[in-house]
């Protein structure tokens, strides 16, 4: 009887299972204001039933989610590891700093509201206890308003005109005249026109945001005396308009690697040199096509801590399009994938 009577006068702490870790739970209202201290008396205010305490409404909400969490219990005291919080006011709502003694681990919450206090609980108990970040505690039951007020703010950028030179290289399959005597053959080239781009860099942290205009001028044209047959196709001209999102590596720095791709619309201007016999308007007939390219974008920047900073770009860019057009000169057949180097200049 005796045996029997010890039992049941133990703490239920020492009635635990072994694999259960008991918690106690400490919620202070602390302040970070600068108190004056008032000559009047103060007054005593109306006894309100219905008033709740915070301080003690958290703590037992906080209790009963401690005590739902698998291999956790809540107990007064002899308890293994503390949650600590601390409440300090706002002029609505409060900030909390929660802290659990088992990983050493705080979490922070910028406002919360009284009627948040049950979701809070939840998202508390479960980060404290299972060692992760509030914010990967997020419910569709438990969104708190700071989670909402959070995403509506909005980061200021800076916006920079931009201009750049540099060599476009595209690779093509083009009908090639090898000597002024002989018929024309297709033939795999390398162009390499020469590119120009004005546009517009929007820098919003670690991210960029890139629209512009690009023009191309071709850099080597046959003769139409060399081609008396005719049929020789040569790249005139082009230009492109596209939008690139960056990501920079070392957003702060002086200097930066980024990253990033995007789409570009691009139109090209080929021409294809008539036969010898059928020039009486012109020495060449123009075709035109173009499409969608897609882009990959890896480059430099430096300097930039001045109010004019440059960078290096390159690019590797692949067609959604074929270029498939004739005219009465001849024909172009082939696929248009390359990429491009460029320096240039951010204002």
């Amino acid at each position: 009887m005796r045996t029997a009577l010890l039992a049941l006068t133990l703490p239920l702490s020492a009635l635990a299972a072994p694999n259960v870790t008991t918690v106690c739970v400490d919620v202070q209202i602390k302040s970070w204001t600068v108190k004056k201290i008032s000559e009047a008396p103060a007054e005593e205010p109306a006894y309100d039933p219905y008033a709740i305490d915070p301080a003690a409404y958290l703590e037992r909400n906080v209790r009963y989610e401690i005590t739902h969490e698998v291999g956790f219990e809540a107990v007064d005291s002899g308890c293994a590891e503390r949650v600590t919080i601390e409440l300090y006011p706002l002029r609505q709502g409060w900030t909390i700093f929660a802290r659990y003694s088992g990983h050493a681990r705080e979490e922070k919450v910028n406002e919360v509201q009284l009627d948040e206090f049950v979701s809070l609980s939840e998202r508390l108990s479960k980060a404290l206890l299972r060692d992760m970040p509030i914010s990967d505690t997020i419910s569709r039951q438990n969104v708190l308003r700071a989670d909402s007020e959070a995403n509506l703010r909005t980061i200021h950028g800076t916006g920079h005109l931009v201009l750049a030179l540099g060599t476009l290289g595209r690779v093509a399959t083009l009908p090639q005249a090898s000597s002024p005597s002989a018929k024309v053959e297709e033939k795999r080239l390398l162009l390499t026109p020469i590119s120009a781009e004005i546009g517009y860099r929007g820098k919003y942290e670690a991210w960029g945001l890139e629209w512009f205009l690009r023009g191309q001028m071709g850099s080597n044209r046959l003769a139409p005396r060399r081609n008396p047959l005719g049929g020789h196709a040569d790249f005139d001209a082009g230009g492109g308009m596209g939008l690139h999102f960056l990501r920079y590596l070392n957003a702060h720095g002086m200097t930066s690697l980024y990253f990033g791709g995007g789409a570009q619309f691009e139109a090209s201007r080929f021409s294809i040199i008539k036969p010898e016999g059928e020039r009486r308007d012109a020495d060449r007939e123009s075709l035109y096509t173009g499409g969608l390219a897609v882009d990959l974008v890896m480059g430099y920047e430096f300097m930039r801590a001045s109010s004019v900073h440059f960078f290096v770009q390159a690019e590797g860019h692949a067609p959604l399009y074929l270029l498939d057009t004739s005219v009465d000169a001849g024909a172009v057949d082939t696929y248009l994938p390359g990429g491009l180097l460029q320096i240039g200049m951010i204002f």
